[in-house]
């Protein structure tokens, strides 16, 4: 009988060097890139705004342009307060988090104490 051994090779990146390592290990961890994400978008969206000739100011009146720019500027103003609510939530949940592992580290040492 013969076994193998199971060996993972990591990469590990940072912008100014890269890091590889092996070990006998069996699990791994993923994490998505929730910034890349949002730059993606607002890319896209300035990419939007810059190509877009429905938005060509020598095309429309003063009054459209006004409530053109008055909209875009309530949709940003909704999209801002969108994203400070999840912020706080997500502040909100590390602290629950915190507390939780202060709670666990105390329950702990009264046990070994």
């Amino acid at each position: 009988m013969t076994s193998a051994a199971r060996t993972m090779t990591t990469t590990t990146q940072h912008p100014d060097t890269t890091f590889c390592s092996q070990t006998s290990t069996s699990f791994s961890i993923v994490v998505d890139d929730v910034d890349a994400r949002t730059n993606e978008d607002d890319s896209h969206m300035l990419h939007k705004l810059l190509t877009d000739t429905s938005l060509d100011l020598r095309k429309c009146s003063q009054s459209q342009c006004k409530e053109e720019s008055n909209a875009r500027i309530r949709q940003i103003q909704v999209e801002a307060e969108s994203r400070k609510m999840e912020f706080a939530r997500l502040l909100e949940e590390h602290a629950q988090v915190i507390r939780k592992l202060k709670q666990m580290e105390e329950d702990g040492a009264a046990l070994h104490a």
